[in-house]
């Protein structure tokens, strides 16, 4: 059986503080919800119970969308949570296709870590797309997560197949 430990506790908080004020684009419900998700998919559908990824996949976002950085993540939640996250996070100062590229790029020689916490993170944002999205924006979209999706398959059968599913 597995427990609950304090420090996935205090990650649990910590996102929820931290994106307290977001909203989900696609249909304006709290961000947290998202994360929620994210961590959901990795334990129930991934069967993933290393609770490095578990965290980070609660805190996947943190980096990018709040003041809290790699450093701090490090201090709260040592450096294999820190480093997948900031994996993770993209650099906001480029454009979304760069940012695209840039991912794709970066996810070729990550860790199985990394990958199964993107897989997840796809396919929670696979099944909430923004209702006003043209054809050409939701093509766009789903075009470059079938590409990620084909990068980060072989480290989760599951969550690839999940991911298929909501797509």
């Amino acid at each position: 059986e597995h427990k609950v430990s304090k420090r996935l506790t205090r990650a649990l908080s910590l996102a929820a503080n931290a994106h307290a004020e977001q909203r989900r684009k696609s249909d304006n419900s709290p961000y947290i919800g998202h994360l929620l998700e994210v961590q959901d998919l990795l334990v129930n559908v991934g069967e993933v119970f290393d609770e490095d990824i578990v965290i980070a996949g609660l805190l996947h976002d943190v980096i990018e969308d709040s003041a809290i950085d790699k450093l701090e993540l490090t201090h709260r939640f040592g450096s294999r949570v820190a480093s997948i996250v900031s994996a993770l996070t993209d650099n906001k100062t480029l454009s979304l296709a760069e940012r695209r590229e840039n991912t794709l790029k970066k996810l070729e020689s990550s860790p199985r870590s990394v990958k199964l916490v993107k897989l997840a993170d796809i396919t929670s944002n696979a099944s909430s797309i923004p209702a006003g999205w043209t054809t050409e924006q939701l093509n766009d979209y789903f075009l470059w997560l079938d590409k990620v999706a084909a990068i980060c398959r072989d480290a989760s059968p599951e969550l690839y197949k999940a991911y298929q599913s909501a797509r």
